[in-house]
């Protein structure tokens, strides 16, 4: 593979990393969202659990509202522990990819590393093999002007 198709591939696989990161950010913001949502809607359940004890009028109409509305709310708050849940589920997956993305970027920068190696050994034997000849020469001109 040429240097520059190389390069190119580090490029991509780097736009493809950080692109990968940027959903992994973006999932975990929504996850919080979620979360703080569903703390809220516990909260005021808590509360509301906490005002009806406290209250003393206990009508049947009344206490049938404060159910449904307790019915309800609890059920907002399963629903919304699912999509926590659900978004909890996409974080990790979104970390997963951002793993092999970085994998991938990796193996190509180790791949780019190994190359240049390489080619600076190769420039070290041409040198040192221009070295030893240019040696070779000079030995053999002081030899045959000693002779």
């Amino acid at each position: 593979m040429k240097r520059r198709a190389l390069d190119t591939l580090i490029e991509q696989a780097l736009r493809v990393r950080d692109d990968a990161a940027l959903r992994v950010a973006s999932a975990h913001r929504d996850a919080d969202a979620a979360q703080r949502t569903l703390d809220t809607l516990s909260s005021y359940r808590d509360e509301q659990a906490r005002n009806a004890a406290q209250r003393t009028e206990t009508g049947a109409a009344l206490l049938r509202v404060r159910e449904r509305f307790a019915r309800k709310l609890d059920g907002a708050i399963d629903e919304q522990s699912r999509v926590r849940d659900g978004l909890h589920d996409a974080v990790e997956r979104r970390r997963v990819e951002l793993v092999e993305r970085q994998q991938r970027l990796l193996a190509f920068r180790t791949l780019q590393a190994r190359r240049d190696a390489d080619e600076a050994r190769r420039r070290e034997r041409l040198a040192q093999r221009e070295t030893d000849e240019i040696a070779a020469r000079s030995a053999a001109l002081r030899n045959g002007e000693r002779k």
